[in-house]
Order: structure tokens, then sequence, then C-alpha cells
């Protein structure tokens, strides 16, 4: 008996810890329950299409993107941030000492009409949040436009893979606004295409054109740097 209660005990221990690890998240903001690494991305405008952008995740990279359009419900999907990604990020970080630096980052004047971006980050032990809309520091607008960028690599996976499912002859479209955000450089992370662009070029319910612009794709994704 005391033997069956202790194998209990130390799974309750095992479960419990591994429930210390989870990112938390609240309707106001996430929290993290061990101190860990967290970062915490919202963008909102109301006069936008989508009015809300919003990436969770960890140290790992591990996470969620959920976005909200107009007159539709708040949808949920796993994230999985690189780590080279990830590397940007913290390099950002650093450079601007944000855990221990007082700066705002807004603008002298309101862009409200842009939308306002919240950047919420923990880690070793301290966190802090900050909201603008606009800033001319440069460190910042570029950890702003990699926060943006997954945003829209997400956003375009999502696409894809919902017009491949309910809509295929649409598909050639979204592979071109793929297209267009790679050339003008607002997708964090290409490779994170690759294999969704390998399943479309083999997959024969899409279109001929679109099978053979995802092959086209992945050629200049996987181009040497």
């Amino acid at each position: 008996m005391r033997l069956i209660f202790s194998v209990l005990f130390g799974l309750a221990l095992v479960f419990s810890a591994q429930a210390q690890t989870r990112l938390v998240i609240t309707n106001d903001q996430p929290i993290i329950t061990n101190g860990e690494t967290q970062f915490h991305y919202i963008f909102e405008n109301e006069k936008f299409t989508t009015t809300k952008l919003e990436l969770i995740f960890d140290g790992t990279g591990k996470g969620e993107f959920k976005f909200k359009k107009k007159d539709s419900d708040e949808m949920v999907n796993p994230l999985q941030v690189t780590q080279t990604v990830l590397e940007q990020i913290n390099a950002l970080l650093s450079e601007v000492n944000y855990l221990d630096s007082n700066e705002n980052y807004q603008f002298k004047k309101d862009f409200s009409h842009l939308g306002t971006v919240t950047f919420n980050c923990s880690k070793n032990g301290k966190s802090r949040k900050v909201s603008f809309n606009y800033t001319d520091n440069p460190a910042m607008n570029k950890l702003a436009n990699i926060f943006r960028n997954i945003a829209t690599q997400e956003t375009r996976v999502f696409e894809i893979e919902t017009i491949r499912q309910n809509d295929p002859i649409s598909t050639p479209a979204q592979l071109r606004y793929l297209e267009s955000e790679l050339r003008s450089k607002n997708i964090a992370d290409p490779e994170r295409f690759t294999a969704l662009l390998k399943d479309i070029k083999g997959d024969e319910g899409v279109p001929l054109i679109a099978r053979n612009h995802a092959d086209r794709l992945l050629k200049e994704i996987q181009k040497p740097k």
C-alpha cells in the first residue's frame, strides 16, 4: 500500500512540475508560472479587415498564433518560431536593453490610425510591457517588423491550407500572395513554407499551375544564401 502511495505521489509531482512550465494565457495578458522566457505581441486596429493579431511563445519558440477578423470568431493556431528568428529577437532586445530600459518607444506624434502594437517580454525573472503606434527607435522598429512578419507568415500558412481544403482552384492566387510577401521580405522565416510547398507540388487535387508555382517558390527558398 505504501509503495502504491509513493508511486502515485511521485506521478503527482511530475505532472505538477510539467504544469508549472506551461504558458498561461489570461484575458489580460500571458504570465509565466515559473519565471521562464515568454514573448507576447499584439497588433490591434479596428479599421483593418483583420482587427487583431496575437503571438505568444516561450524561449523555445513554442506557442500560439491568434487572429480575429471583423464579424468573425477568433482563430487560434499552434506556433513554432525557429531558432534563427529567436536569435534575431533576443539580439534586438539586448540592443535596446529592453527589460532594464525606461524608454516607451512611442514617437512624439500620434499615429493611432496605423494601429497599436503591444509587446510584453518576460525573461530572467523580469517582465516589461510597452505599447506604441509608431516608433523611431531603429532596433525596436526592427523588432516590431519581425513580429509582424511572423504574423504575416502564419496568416499565409493558414490561408493556403484553408483554400487547399475548401477551394483548391484558388490555390494559385494564394501562392501569388506568398510570392509577393517573400519578395517584399514580409516573411520572418521562408523555410516555414518548405514542407507546405513540397506537399502542394505533389498534390493532384490543386491546379497544375499551382503545383508548378509551388515548385518554383520552393527552389527560390532553397537557393543558397
